[in-house]
């Protein structure tokens, strides 16, 4: 059986075939960016999530350095351990995007020497002391304790009042942070130690072991503060704030990189749901435009055929009809007028058998 592509039922059939094609192509990119849309918000929640537990992160270190209290350093590096967890788990996730993988490597490095330098920190407050009576501090306070009980018990008050300006110093270090007061400091232990110098041997002997006792332990507190840092900047706190800090931009990198995506995949759920759409309208319109047009001339041959049937017999030309459903009834009405012309032309031959019978016959009766 043999299809007519140019038919009208083939049209109708095309018409349709190309709606549903176009409504199954567009259901079909919207399932399909759909999809893609809900993987990146999820990344997206996950990476918000990731990033709160930072957050946890930064407050269980500010909680040690705030409280010096080493529960906190136990939280710290278990939430360490997690996030690296869940960091590993939305990278796997995430593997096709090459862009994202350069900055989860990133995490990756920066979080650990991070948590690295957080522990080094809390290594060197314990050394230090964590509160007056252990440490660095500790030994500090034992040196000062025995210093001006022996002075007290010598009754030098003079020197008693020089170990106190000493005292303020040394505190007003411990409170600023400020190496104007170790210069400070110096100073009015050499006037101090100058001044026992000149004392009898029995109280040199007594005095100078703890004065020197007192001011070492002082300047190795001195270098413990210096090398954590006098400041949030200085130092293996400036180092460990500046990791904290490249975590967050990296972080910050990551959320910035997802979200672009997330805008990107929403753009082309558009553009692609407005390609198909506006291809599949041209497409219609197309087929629609074209099939009036070669229906409008059909019909307007059939009319012109009939109107000029009235007077002569002329024969449809079939290639003009367009559809094939015309083609065919312009065969048959082409076959119609040649029957037509045949039944005249036998029909005059009978007429004119008619008449010269006639002829004949009044031709018999006159003879």
């Amino acid at each position: 059986m043999s299809i007519h592509l140019d038919s009208i039922k083939t049209r109708l059939v095309l018409i349709i075939t190309v709606c549903v094609l176009g409504m199954l192509l567009l259901v079909g990119s919207q399932i399909y960016y759909t999809q893609k849309l809900v993987d990146l918000n999820e990344k997206n929640k996950s990476l918000l999530r990731l990033g709160q537990d930072f957050l946890q992160l930064r407050r269980h270190e500010k909680d040690f350095l705030l409280r010096l209290d080493r529960t906190y350093v136990d939280k710290f590096n278990q939430q360490a351990d997690q996030f690296l967890t869940k960091l590993v788990a939305i990278q796997t996730a995430d593997e096709q995007s090459a862009a994202n993988q350069a900055i989860f490597t990133q995490l990756q490095t920066s979080l650990p020497l991070y948590q690295q330098q957080f522990n080094t920190l809390v290594e060197m407050r314990v050394a230090m002391g964590l509160d007056e009576n252990n440490g660095y501090q500790g030994a500090f306070r034992e040196a000062t304790h025995a210093l001006e009980a022996e002075i007290d018990q010598a009754n030098l008050h003079y020197m008693h009042q020089l170990l106190l300006q000493i005292r303020r110093a040394e505190k007003d270090f411990l409170l600023r942070k400020d190496m104007g007061y170790v210069d400070k400091e110096l100073n009015l232990y050499s006037s101090l130690r100058q001044r026992i110098e000149t004392q009898p041997a029995s109280i040199y002997a007594q005095l100078m072991p703890l004065l020197t006792r007192y001011q070492q332990q002082f300047m190795q507190l001195v270098e413990a503060y210096q090398r954590i840092g006098l400041d949030h900047n200085s130092g293996l706190q400036g180092r460990f704030r500046n990791q904290a800090h490249l975590v967050e931009q990296n972080f910050n990198s990551l959320d910035q990189q997802l979200q672009q995506q997330v805008d990107e995949a929403q753009q082309r759920v558009e553009m692609t749901s407005i390609m198909i759409m506006l291809s599949t309208s041209v497409v219609l319109l197309v087929l629609l435009v074209r099939s009036f047009l070669t229906l409008q001339r059909a019909f307007s041959n059939f009319v012109m055929f009939f109107y000029r049937c009235k007077r002569e017999y002329q024969h449809m030309d079939e290639k003009n009809m367009g559809f094939s459903e015309f083609k065919y009834l312009a065969t048959i009405a082409n076959e119609m007028i040649d029957s037509r012309r045949q039944m005249e032309r036998e029909l005059r031959s009978a007429q004119d058998e008619i008449s010269r019978l006639k002829q004949e016959h009044r031709a018999t009766m006159t003879d």
